[in-house]
């Protein structure tokens, strides 16, 4: 049996292992957060994460979430104050010593992730996602319609014509949103409006709008005539 000295010795050395482990530097995987921003197509955007600056070392941009040299934008060292630009680099963009990024005349094409990564002093890293969703301007949308002067009974068809997909359309009837009703109906779509039977309540003007979260256009005025013979 060990004498209870030697035990007391071992329980102390157990305790100094737990201390040294608790007070280790953190595991080497640096901090991550995602950010979300949009912008209209040909607009320009600035990707900004706020708090970067204290203690700041360095930083780099990369496009999409791959951190690696292949991927990357551009890297700033604050103690030369030097820029380097990477193989992802467009030509579009303007990198600020507070690491945010500058994105001109942005397109489609630049919808998805980039990742900044900061280094600080005492050896701290933080690896921030933004998600960059550009939209694009909707085209301005025209009616055709089945018969420019209809008769009672008869039905009209109108079909708003639009090269854009993935929109909200809307309609109007003598510039008020037009009231959907069990004679009055739409498409699944929405991009064909039928009335059917036609009354003589429904002559008038008639207009659709297309729309997604950054643009809305309106076809022109469109008069149907009702010709009750």
């Amino acid at each position: 049996m060990e004498s209870p000295s030697l035990l007391l010795c071992k329980g102390l050395l157990l305790t100094a292992s737990l201390l040294i482990l608790r007070n280790l530097p953190a595991a080497a995987l640096p901090a991550s957060k995602e950010m979300r921003f949009s912008a209209a197509e040909g607009a320009k955007v600035l990707l900004y994460v706020p708090d970067q600056e204290e203690n700041l070392l360095s930083f780099s941009w990369y496009k999409g979430k791959d951190a690696n040299e292949n991927f990357t934008i551009a890297h700033y060292k604050k103690s030369s104050d030097s820029l380097q630009l990477g193989k992802k680099v467009s030509g579009r963009e303007e990198i600020f010593k507070d690491t945010s990024m500058m994105l001109r005349a942005v397109t489609q094409e630049d919808t998805g992730f980039y990742t900044l990564k900061t280094f600080k002093a005492h050896d701290q890293q933080e690896i921030t996602y933004v998600h960059l969703q550009v939209y694009k301007i909707v085209a301005k949308p025209y009616l055709l319609l089945n018969h420019t002067r209809l008769k009672r009974k008869s039905a009209s068809v109108l079909t708003c014509v639009s090269p854009d997909t993935g929109v909200d359309i809307s309609w109007f009837f003598n510039y008020k949103p037009l009231n959907i009703t069990e004679r009055i109906t739409l498409s699944p779509e929405k991009r064909e409006l039928t009335i059917s039977p036609v009354w003589r309540a429904d002559a008038g003007v008639y207009q659709c709008e297309v729309s997604n979260s950054f643009s809305s256009k309106k076809t022109n005025p469109l008069l149907m005539v009702l010709a009750f013979g």
